[in-house]
């Protein structure tokens, strides 16, 4: 899909990946966690454009047993920045792509599609598209938000990390958190991840995976938080994992001090 009717010269657009699963089914993240496979990619393009990485609303966790995943149910658009050439003839283009993916219920199943999309080119600003940039615009308020006026650190203990963050003054209290990590074998994605609150600071405890590199050097991935009114809010996370001497928490135990996000 696009979210644009047409295209310019030289002007960045945005075409998607548009998944609807059936009720029950669901498809992956990047990181799909204890099982699955994430969506992929395989461009098919005219001279001179480029296509740049799927970007990736933020994931819910489904869990079977002992096994959690992180994905998408009902249905999901994947963004994608294509970058046309700064000479183009008017015209058409064609867009094409192989997508492939995994949607798992009790069972997988592979699913596999070639794609193309038509676009004329024009030197006039390109409209949006009615049926389509609603949908674009929903899938870039689910995109995790670079972490301006956001704090966090974390500290490895023997059985358990703590990422601990401060939100910006101006965010409304928050009810709940998840943190999905970007790589595998970092945590348990099946454990539990408490969250408390300790003096203008959260701390939400995670249990590393079984195999993962210790000590680790990073936290690196998403958290979703949930405000209190139901709405979800999801930010990149960049934690490096610090000492644990001399570092205290208000109301008890330790803490990192928060780092600052990046501006």
């Amino acid at each position: 899909m696009s979210e644009r009717e047409t295209i310019r010269a030289g002007e960045p657009f945005w075409v998607g990946l548009h998944l609807r699963m059936a009720p029950g089914w669901h498809t992956y993240w990047k990181n799909p966690g204890d099982s699955g496979l994430p969506t992929r990619l395989r461009w098919t393009l005219p001279a001179d454009f480029q296509a740049g990485p799927i970007q990736w609303p933020y994931p819910r966790a489904f869990s079977q047993g002992p096994v959690t995943s992180y994905g998408y149910e009902d249905e999901v658009l994947l963004p994608v920045k294509i970058t046309p050439p700064a000479s183009l003839a008017a015209g058409e283009v064609t867009l094409a792509a192989r997508a492939d993916w995994l949607e798992c219920q009790e069972a997988c199943i592979p699913g596999r599609a070639e794609l193309s999309l038509v676009l004329p080119v024009r030197a006039a600003a390109a409209p949006p598209s009615p049926a389509w940039a609603p949908a674009f615009a929903d899938a870039r308020r689910r995109l995790p938000a670079e972490p301006a006026g956001w704090a966090f650190g974390a500290q490895e203990m023997p059985q358990k990390v703590w990422l601990v963050f401060r939100p910006p003054r101006s965010r409304v209290p928050l009810k709940d958190a998840r943190f999905f990590p970007d790589q595998p074998l970092v945590i348990d994605h099946a454990a539990p991840q408490p969250l408390s609150r300790g003096k203008g600071a959260w701390r939400l405890e995670l249990t590393p995976a079984p195999n993962a590199r210790r000590p680790l050097p990073a936290l690196s991935g998403v958290l979703v938080i949930g405000g209190a009114g139901g709405q979800n809010e999801a930010v990149r996370v960049e934690a490096r994992i610090l000492d644990a001497g001399g570092l205290k928490m208000a109301g008890g135990g330790q803490r990192p001090p928060a780092q600052e996000g990046k501006r």
